[in-house]
């Protein structure tokens, strides 16, 4: 396999309707939206796209790969792309401290990470949203609390995932004045005004959404939203694949367990060892984590997947499509093990710049020892609220000391 670049031809110039739609299709699942992305590409030749990203020290291959992927779609089919760094929203959640030049920090190592991976700077531009915000305080906290006027606090619990059945269910709503839910706080309970406030205040005609986002939730909450308000200029926002969990059982794995996914920062080992312990059923590709990987990262980067073997194995094989390697795994003319050693060096050779740039550049190698740190005490932090979890007698004494 050649040296990792994305699979791109072209440009939207020239390009049809049809063709320019194709491509925003392919960011992602089906959309009651479809007709008017049709429509928006046929109005605008030059559609505003905002990218939503949340901040992290640990990079999701999905944020640093399938992102890029995406913007440069949209760019290729004529879109005016804009990242939107949330370092306000992270601030307010109280993440890392709740410390804005520790947030700030993550959004350059991220952003170091994109360019690593061949994002054209030149056709995208970066915007933190504590600038944004604070630029406008006045127009952006008027539009969050019409969001909260024509809201219940149902809807909002809903928004939140949270499973209360005292507040969601209305027989019980007489006894909510003696119920105190301690674990959800009320600004948890106001973060979907706040965050579908962000999504309106920017006046975009596309969303992409974080890859950690329920797009449906905030998507009926806008809708429903811009409806009574008669808002004509709702944003589109665009229903994007996501990676699933690499772990058979999630639900059984210890907290904080990396192998869940694969990360920007993995080294060849981490990949092999990773990929090894992978969920991979042989002859089956529906809900298969690597075969979810291939189709959403492999292939759009390097427009084909290579599998080497001996020839008394059958020899290599280089698929060209996703159709062409379910054929061969459904059948059993390729295994799981040949699939997960295959996927390590493809993953090996997309991330290897990015290794290769965080080792050679002063900048970038000082934001990823300011990341570990950070991921040190996450790690800490979060450690130590599930021991104090624990009986009294059943903790370390570190815990005590701590």
């Amino acid at each position: 396999m050649e040296e990792a670049t994305i699979c791109n031809t072209g440009n939207s110039v020239g390009m049809s309707l049809d063709e320019r739609f194709a491509i925003m299709r392919s960011i992602g699942l089906e959309s009651s939206d479809e007709d008017d992305v049709r429509r928006l590409l046929d109005k605008k030749v030059a559609p505003v796209c905002y990218v939503w990203c949340d901040l992290s020290p640990s990079v999701h291959i999905a944020q640093g790969i399938m992102m890029v992927i995406n913007v440069r779609k949209m760019v290729k089919a004529g879109c005016i792309v804009k990242i939107l760094i949330a370092d306000w929203f992270a601030c307010i959640q109280n993440k890392f401290d709740g410390d804005l030049t520790k947030i700030r920090s993550i959004g350059f190592y991220m952003i170091e990470i994109w360019k690593a991976v061949g994002l054209e700077l030149n056709g995208v531009e970066f915007i933190w949203l504590s600038d944004e915000i604070n630029g406008h305080s006045d127009e952006y906290w008027a539009l969050v609390m019409d969001i909260s006027r024509n809201n219940t606090l149902r809807t909002m619990i809903r928004c939140c995932g949270i499973e209360d059945p005292y507040i969601l269910n209305e027989d019980l709503i007489d006894s909510l004045d003696s119920y105190d839910p301690i674990d959800v706080t009320a600004s948890t309970l106001f973060t979907p005004c706040v965050h579908c406030a962000c999504i309106l205040f920017q006046k975009a005609d596309i969303w992409l959404l974080s890859m950690d986002h329920e797009e449906d939730l905030h998507d009926k909450l806008i809708r429903q939203y811009c409806k009574g308000m008669e808002l004509e200029n709702r944003p589109i926002i665009l229903p994007h694949n996501k990676l699933p969990n690499l772990i058979e059982h999630p639900e059984f794995a210890k907290n904080g367990d990396p192998s869940w996914a694969i990360f920007m920062e993995d080294r060849e080992v981490n990949l092999s060892d990773k990929l090894s312990k992978a969920f991979c059923p042989a002859k089956v590709v529906e809900g298969n984590p690597c075969m979810e990987y291939i189709k959403y990262i492999v292939f759009p980067w390097f427009g084909y997947f290579e599998v080497l073997r001996e020839e008394e194995k059958g020899g290599s094989r280089t698929f060209q499509n996703m159709e062409e390697l379910i054929t061969d795994y459904e059948s059993g003319a390729l295994h799981a093990a040949e699939v997960k050693l295959a996927l390590t060096e493809a993953l090996s050779k997309i991330l290897k710049p990015v290794h290769d740039h965080f080792a050679k550049n002063c900048e970038a190698k000082n934001l990823e020892e300011a990341m570990l740190k950070q991921k040190c005490r996450t790690m800490e932090t979060s450690g130590l609220k599930e021991l104090r979890k624990l009986p009294l007698q059943a903790r370390p004494l570190e815990v005590f000391i701590l």
